[in-house]
Parts: C-alpha cells; structure tokens; sequence
C-alpha cells in the first residue's frame, strides 16, 4: 500500500513537472524603452498676466522618450513602473512646455503562435509639468526669462504590437496617449501666475523590450 501511495506521488510529480517550468518560463522581469514623436492638443489658457482667458495655446509637434521596469506574472499581465520625458514648443513663442510623468502600469497581453505579439495597458500616476520661457514678453508687456513646475495628477493608456527578433528580445511599436490635469505656474514680477487647461499628448514610438 505504501509502495503504491509513493509510486502515485512519484506519477503525479512528474505528470505536473512540464507545467511547473512552463509556468516558471512565463515569469520574469523585462525592460522596455521607447522613443517617438507626439502631438499635443491645443489646451485652453485659463490666466495669464495681460491675457484673456479661453484662449487657445499651440504646440508644435514634439518628441518623447520612456522607459519601463516590470514583472510578468504569466504570458498575458504584467505590472511595471515607468517614467518618461517629453517636450513640446509653443507655438509663436520663445517657450517650451514639458512633461515627466511616472506610471504605474497593468498590460495585457495575446500569446499567439506568431513572432507578433499584441498588446493594451496603462495606468495611474502624476507629471511633473514644466514650462520655460526665454527671454519672451507677455500680454501686459511683462518680460519673462526662466522655467517653474508643477506636479499634477497623471494617467494613460496605450497599444501596440512587439515582433519578437530572438526568445528574449523584441521590438515593436506602440501609440500612447496622456492625459494631465491642469498646471500653474507661478511668474516673478507679475500679479497673475501663467495657468493652462489639462493636458491631451499622443505618442507614436518604436519600441524595444528586453525579457529575463
């Protein structure tokens, strides 16, 4: 009785040994960065010193950088954190509006038996919002040359698709949209601080990811 009770656990193991290390292949950490080009919508100007408010500010298309750390629970979700940079000029000025979010991330993948993996994600966070003015002269005539930030809340969603070029790299591209509450930023000299509706940032980046 007891040869055979052994005999069953020796079965039973091995039986359930393949899905062990299959599911331990399917977990791991991986690295992913990507660079592109983004547009930003137009936002609403809420006040500025000698200026009306409701009017619109343009930007010119910008660029972006991310980078992003995360855990790979099974073939389809992972959890990772990400940071990133982007910049963006406005337009008929001599200044810079800029963006370093951080996010916490829950992406969603589809196995398939093709190199091309598609995928969803994104999440929660908060941009550290930035704009710099070079020597420039607002409404009221005031003269303006340096940078303030602030910190707003922050979320964003993406897809895109990864052809994978060996078992653990990739490269893919992925579309990624922004979106940052409003950002105020305090002008020296002025009675009135320089304060922008929220933001709207499309991103279209090629990608490339790196799995443990």
């Amino acid at each position: 009785m007891k040869t055979n009770f052994l005999s069953l656990c020796t079965m039973c193991g091995l039986a359930l040994l393949p899905m062990t290390t299959f599911a331990d292949q399917d977990r791991g950490v991986y690295f992913s960065a990507d660079v592109g080009g983004t547009i930003l919508e137009s936002m609403r100007l809420k006040e500025a010193p000698g200026a009306t408010p409701g009017g619109k500010v343009e930007f010119d298309p910008g660029a972006r950088v991310s980078f992003m750390a995360a855990y790979r629970f099974n073939q389809w979700l992972s959890l990772g954190a990400e940071m990133g940079f982007a910049a963006n000029d406005i337009k008929h000025t001599d200044a810079t509006f800029s963006q370093a979010p951080v996010f916490a991330n829950v992406e969603f993948r589809l196995p398939n038996d093709t190199p091309l993996v598609p995928f969803i994600g994104g999440g929660p966070g908060f941009s550290v919002n930035t704009l710099t003015i070079d020597d420039d002269v607002l409404g009221d005539g005031t003269e303006v040359d340096g940078y303030d930030s602030d910190v707003v809340f922050a979320w964003q969603a993406y897809a895109g698709v990864r052809y994978k070029i060996s078992d653990n790299m990739s490269l893919g591209l992925v579309y990624k949209y922004l979106n940052a509450g409003t950002s105020t930023w305090h002008v020296h000299n002025a009675a009135e601080d320089i304060r922008f509706d929220r933001v709207d940032l499309h991103t279209i980046s090629a990608s490339f990811a790196f799995e443990f």
